[in-house]
């Protein structure tokens, strides 16, 4: 009775603004997330997804059994040379809303905000909101990843995985929780479907933070057991579930000599990564030749400083920080480990992709963010202003070497940077005013370098910065120059030539040479090997003793070049001439098989021989077979890549791979249809 006579005071004006009021972290969360979906996402409906990758996707939501063994073709002949898991949510788009570019690409783009904020939610849990936000914008904003989570690659998912992984590590230390440990684990399972064995290289770090916990050594050591076991299963499941099951009853898996998903993860993935093994009866290698050579300093080396490097100085030195400010030891071990780890990963593999070190963003945006944070709240400036100076630095170093609009923009950086120190220094009033100077200081440059990525798409070997818009002689100098005009080496210039001494070629449409050079042109032409030919969309080039390589071209004369006009006719061609087979054709190598599959929205085309032309798939008698039984009867003069594989394949050309054996078959047992558009082979 007395609550309804005297009811509860209605709440005050300013308590009201309160609530109503959108609290700092929510707003700062809200644009991180929106400039990463922007950097990220814009105009993915205009880009020009890998067709290999793409057609991998069509295929996989055309059945779940497609679906789950990640074949390529829609058949189901073979699969793609890895665990299909970063293709999964890429194919549910397709099978949902039909075959688009923006289909295969958007997912990878939300991942990589997905990252962005689970990094920021991290960080806060580290040193507060100030760190959330900066961590959340460094990911946001690291060139390398944008431009990777803007093509259909399988790393922003990897990126993303490592996201969670971290912020369950962190809680699992810092609450001496069996429970997050376990999490933990089991989302490290989970990036090892997304990249395989590189997810494993977080558990060194995981397990040092751990072990320095303060719990009795049973506890630490049986925890860690424990999520070891949980985390190996949540790895390996779907490799033991295809090797368990008869070979002729699923797709042959890719890549591997022998059929075993354990060689394709463990030797094709993992050991053939580091050494080009090809003398290896055990497992093909491949090691793309993308990033320089193996070094202390690879990844200050033209071809990556402008994608990742330019926070890493800052992020040592934030490391430093973390140990002398006394921060809590288990995180510091966990972020100093991470980092080191990955660094030194991807500096001692053979050969790597730009956007295999997008897996950095992660941990480059906890250290720089948590130092800083850590900093600021022990009252020590010095760390503040050393951080800011040599982000500034470094990006003034790189932009220079850079050139272009690099060169003003990293001044510009550098100039706020010195103005942050001066407000550091001076311990000026206006907090915000010298936060936001801290922020320029420390991302400007990269930040452009992820806008500009926005008009310069690239699903083949997607790069940041529009680097291979503007590069003159190419990549391929070592330290910074080279990078830019005036530097010599590895040619990265879509529809043009790259030329060093002894670089690689990388022209899309064009040619590369060099002294001893490899060409590699996807979708159009490159350099045919000794003795050999080169035909496809444009003119390749035989330099010196360059051995070449096409991606979805022609290395054979006679094959068809891959370009669009060609794929509509020759589609046209081959559905006037179905008969029912199963095959509309058969194509040497996965590259071609993958245009006309996406070209024709999913029509069935056979892969001889799959990605690198060396699977035994299908087998010569196989093949007859195919042939005899009426599944099918045309054969496409195709992509010949002999073995070559992908940029450091390890395998030759022989005459005795069941693809060179039935090429020949073909030749001697099939005539080639002069009203075929381009060479096709009846075998009928």
């Amino acid at each position: 009775m007395t609550a309804a006579l005297h009811p509860a005071p209605t709440p005050t004006l300013p308590l009201l603004r309160a609530t109503r009021r959108p609290r700092g972290w929510t707003v700062g969360l809200v644009a991180i997330g929106l400039v990463a979906l922007v950097l990220a996402g814009w105009q993915v409906w205009a880009g020009a997804p890998s067709e290999y990758y793409a057609s991998i996707a069509l295929s996989m939501s055309r059945s779940w059994s497609n679906f789950f063994f990640g074949a390529v073709d829609p058949a189901g002949t073979v699969t793609l040379d890895k665990i299909p898991g970063s293709f999964w949510i890429p194919a549910l788009f397709v099978r949902l809303f039909g075959y688009s570019a923006w289909a295969v690409i958007l997912p990878n783009a939300l991942a990589a905000v997905g990252a962005a904020l689970v990094t920021a939610v991290t960080a806060r849990r580290l040193a507060g909101e100030r760190a959330g936000l900066l961590a959340g914008a460094v990911v946001a904003v690291t060139p390398i990843l944008v431009a990777v989570a803007r093509s259909n690659q399988p790393e922003a998912f990897f990126v993303l995985g490592l996201s969670l992984t971290a912020w369950a590590s962190v809680r699992a230390v810092q609450q001496r929780s069996l429970g997050w440990l376990v999490a933990a684990g089991a989302l490290v399972g989970l990036a090892f479907q997304f990249y395989m064995l590189e997810a494993w290289a977080v558990w060194p770090a995981l397990a040092a933070a751990y072990l320095c916990t303060r719990q009795s050594w049973a506890r630490r050591i049986g925890h860690v057991a424990l999520a070891g076991a949980v985390s190996l299963a949540a790895s390996l499941w779907w490799v033991v579930i295809v090797s368990l099951i008869p070979a002729g009853s699923r797709p042959y898996v890719g890549s591997t000599l022998a059929n075993n998903p354990w060689e394709m993860v463990f030797g094709y993935n993992g050991l053939g990564r580091f050494s080009a093994t090809a003398d290896s009866g055990s497992y093909e290698s491949f090691t793309p030749p993308f990033s320089g050579d193996p070094g202390v300093l690879r990844l200050f080396n033209a071809q990556l400083a402008g994608q990742i490097a330019w926070l890493i100085p800052a992020a040592i030195l934030g490391l430093v920080v973390l140990w002398m400010l006394r921060f809590a030891r288990p995180l510091t071990v966990l972020l100093t480990v991470w980092l080191l780890t990955y660094a030194a990963m991807f500096s001692a593999v053979a050969g790597m992709h730009q956007f295999y070190t997008a897996a950095l963003a992660v941990p480059l945006g906890l250290v720089v963010a948590t130092a800083l944070a850590v900093a600021r709240t022990a009252g020590k400036v010095w760390p503040q202003v050393a951080m800011v100076g040599v982000a500034g630095a470094t990006a003034l170093g790189i932009g220079l070497a850079s050139g272009g609009y690099s060169v003003p923009v990293s001044i510009a950086q550098a100039v706020v940077a010195v103005v942050a120190i001066v407000l550091l220094l001076s311990r000026h009033r206006a907090r915000l005013v010298t936060t936001a100077a801290l922020l320029v200081g420390l991302l400007l440059t990269p930040a452009v370098w992820s806008a500009v990525t926005i008009a310069h798409p690239n699903s083949i070997n997607p790069v940041a910065g529009g680097v291979s818009e503007m590069s003159g002689g190419g990549f391929g100098g070592r330290g910074f120059g080279g990078g830019m005009p005036g530097g010599s080496g590895q040619g990265s210039a879509p529809g043009g030539s790259g030329a060093g001494g002894s670089g690689q070629g990388f022209a899309p449409g064009g040619s590369g040479a060099g002294g001893t050079g490899r060409g590699f042109a996807p979708g159009g032409s490159g350099q045919a090997g000794p003795g050999q030919t080169s035909a496809g969309g444009g003119a390749g080039t035989n330099g010196q003793t360059g051995t070449g390589r096409t991606r979805g071209g022609s290395a054979a004369a006679g094959g068809f070049g891959g370009g669009s006009e060609n794929n509509t006719a020759l589609l046209s061609w081959l559905q006037a001439h179905d008969i029912g087979t199963t095959y509309l054709a058969a194509t040497f190598g996965a590259q071609a098989a993958a245009q006309l599959i996406v070209s024709s929205g999913g029509g069935s085309f056979l892969p001889i021989g799959g990605f690198n032309g060396t699977d035994a798939v299908p087998t010569l008698d196989e093949f007859v077979s195919l042939v005899n039984s009426g599944q099918l009867r045309y054969v496409t003069g195709g992509d010949e890549r002999g073995g070559g594989g992908r940029g450091g394949s390890s395998a030759t050309a022989s005459s005795t791979t069941a693809s060179a054996q039935i090429r020949t078959w073909v030749g001697e047992n099939c005539s080639v249809d002069s009203s075929a558009p381009s060479t096709v082979y009846d075998c009928g």
